[in-house]
């Protein structure tokens, strides 16, 4: 009995090992983009070794006072220092429905994607909205939680920091 028992706790254990590892391998996680098709994150992330990632929902008045502001300083940003920036919409249901009409209306020119099941979410940890998050060759370098007008310099001084190799 003591066997059966050691047994099953194995085989639960293995499983639960192989679960958590999961949720850290970014090749699993596919994005639909505006026009519907479905893009690993991975495929994305490939080619920039710096990259903003910006968790928000279209129900969040904040999140979308967070991408206009970061918007309306993108371009400028771009000519200073080489990064690739993903906002990724968190909606789910009817709210997903929601995503492109967001990004036309706000006139965003940055790449948005919706993480329909939630899988880039859990994967990265992300908890709060908006949520914003610098990776580097595949490791989460800085993330910050909220936004308050003026804090998107901060986040770029922080990209550009990174990318200068200062952190």
């Amino acid at each position: 009995m003591k066997r059966i028992k050691k047994a099953a706790l194995s085989i639960l254990l293995i499983f639960l090992a192989e679960g958590l590892g999961a949720q850290s391998d970014w090749s699993i996680v596919m994005l639909k983009t505006l026009h519907g098709t479905m893009v690993s994150f991975s495929a994305l992330t490939q080619k920039d070794s710096l990259i903003l990632v910006c968790f928000f929902a279209c129900t969040s008045e904040i999140s979308i006072n967070e991408l206009n502001a970061i918007n309306s300083n993108y371009e400028k940003w771009k000519s200073e220092i080489h990064f690739k920036m993903l906002a990724v919409s968190v909606d789910q249901g009817k709210n997903a429905n929601r995503v492109r009409p967001t990004v036309n209306l706000n006139g965003w020119t940055f790449d948005v994607y919706t993480d329909i099941n939630g899988d880039l979410q859990k994967t990265l940890n992300s908890n709060n909205l908006p949520q914003s998050m610098i990776l580097k060759k595949g490791r989460v370098l800085y993330q910050q939680s909220g936004y308050q007008p003026g804090t998107e310099n901060y986040l770029f001084q922080r990209i550009k920091a990174i990318s200068e190799g200062r952190e």
